[in-house]
């Protein structure tokens, strides 16, 4: 089989203590990514990556493979966890001359850990775009300081920013909405402009579905400038699903429940 044009590829073990590293930049701090106790006693089994820590790795792969151009859209799927301790391929494979062909794979057995499409190509805003109708609502506001953006080199091997929207919105769901348990299983994102280090990003979740049976959460994700009383220049858009494990949809399927629910 031949090797795509551009094509870039790295072999990486991620430890126990490059989790505990993005849970420091990221506030991730999840007990699925960090309390092996904790983790044993979930269909994992062990602690697993954060889904936003493999998207920043693949991002660096993405720029190796089209050099110089800005992700444009990142649309991502998780369909295996990947552990603490496992050796990982990374693939970035061009598929024409914008879109790159995302994948990470377990090295013992070639399972998909995390796959998608990166689309490297000029910013603009989502002509699809319509703000989320009102349903419960986590956010947070973010400087990253030069220390946070020190700490995203050494664990990813480059500065490139988006990724760094990503790591809010792992933080919002795993720690406010649904909370703690939370699993990531899909990641939509739209960039609109260029990510800005220099100023204060506020990030949001709404949940716009639930599905009680399956304990799954579709939720929209906003990244926007901070802008004081008001809102700020859209960032990226996009939506999110996520397993909520922690959730008993015995107790009913109503937003405020979902919030109110163990963490």
């Amino acid at each position: 089989m031949s090797v795509p044009t551009g094509s870039a590829r790295m072999n990486r073990v991620l430890t126990q203590d490059d989790f505990a590293a993005f849970a420091r930049l990221s506030g991730d701090d999840n007990p699925i990514h960090l309390d092996p106790g904790h983790a044993a006693r979930t269909r994992f089994g062990r602690t697993v990556a954060h889904g936003a820590l493999l998207c920043a790795l693949l991002r660096g792969l993405a720029s190796d493979a089209r050099p110089g151009r800005p992700l444009a859209r990142l649309a991502v799927t998780f369909p295996a966890p990947a552990y603490a301790g496992e050796a990982l391929i990374f693939r970035a494979e061009p598929q024409d001359d914008s879109r790159v062909r995302l994948l990470t794979q377990r090295q013992a057995d070639g399972q998909a850990v995390c796959e998608g499409v990166a689309t490297l190509a000029p910013l603009a805003p989502d002509d699809g775009w319509t703000d989320p109708p009102d349903g419960s609502t986590a956010s947070v506001t973010r400087l990253y300081t030069d220390a946070d953006l020190g700490l995203y080199e050494r664990l990813t091997g480059h500065r490139l920013r988006e990724p760094l929207v990503l790591s809010l919105f792992s933080f919002l769901l795993g720690v406010r909405l649904p909370g703690p348990g939370t699993n990531y299983l899909k990641q939509e994102t739209v960039f609109w402009r260029r990510v800005p280090l220099d100023a204060p990003l506020d990030a949001t979740v709404t949940i716009t579905r639930l599905r009680p049976d399956k304990r799954l959460v579709d939720l929209a994700t906003v990244c926007r400038v901070h802008a004081g009383g008001g809102a700020g220049e859209i960032v990226a858009t996009g939506r999110a699903l996520v397993l909520a494990p922690q959730w008993d949809p015995g107790r009913g399927a109503s937003h405020a429940q979902l919030l109110d629910g163990p963490g």
